[in-house]
């Protein structure tokens, strides 16, 4: 049997990974990230971690922090729009799975027509989501490298599975995850 794995295209792992973030959005030519994060990880200062490091790179962002847990298809499209008028070129993620599941959502949604819910399934996103930087808070999820995004549909979880959607980049630092 052959099975074949799709992951993101670079990942950095170990302690002091996100000191990376500035280098790789300036290599690539990005102009200003769309930063997502969760209200508590704003509250907390772990968000702060990384755009410390935009700051002092002097790397232009903007933060939405409205994700919820287990995120619906609103937060999506709240997320779809403040995406647009930030003027950003790419997603910079700092969270658990939903932060980085409504990053996803928002990242394909960016590139691909619709709604979320036209894609729920397996291998239906026709192109490739906006540049997507994920870096995880938990342990566990895998969100980072994987090709999965979960939203509430209905009430009931709907999922979007695609190699479209997996992260550009993913920086897993144990420093996210200390607190």
């Amino acid at each position: 049997m052959v099975s074949r794995i799709v992951l993101n295209t670079i990942s950095y792992h170990g302690k002091g990974a996100i000191e990376k973030i500035p280098e790789e959005l300036q290599t690539r030519g990005y102009k200003k990230a769309f930063v997502c994060s969760d209200p508590d990880l704003l509250k907390f200062g772990v968000t702060q971690k990384v755009t410390d490091l935009l700051d002092k790179a002097g790397f232009p962002y903007s933060v939405y922090s409205e994700i919820k847990p287990n995120p619906t298809i609103e937060n999506v499209q709240h997320g779809v729009e403040a995406f647009k008028v930030s003027g950003a070129d790419c997603i910079v993620t700092i969270g658990g799975g939903s932060s980085m599941d409504v990053a996803k959502a928002v990242a394909m949604l960016a590139t691909n027509p619709g709604r979320y819910e036209d894609y729920a399934g397996v291998n239906k996103v026709p192109h490739r989501c906006a540049p997507l930087v994920l870096m995880p808070t938990t342990s566990g999820t895998g969100s980072e490298v994987s090709m999965f995004s979960i939203m509430m549909v209905n009430g009931a979880k709907a999922g979007v599975c695609d190699q479209n959607i997996t992260a550009h980049i993913a920086l897993v630092d144990p420093e996210l995850t200390l607190t």
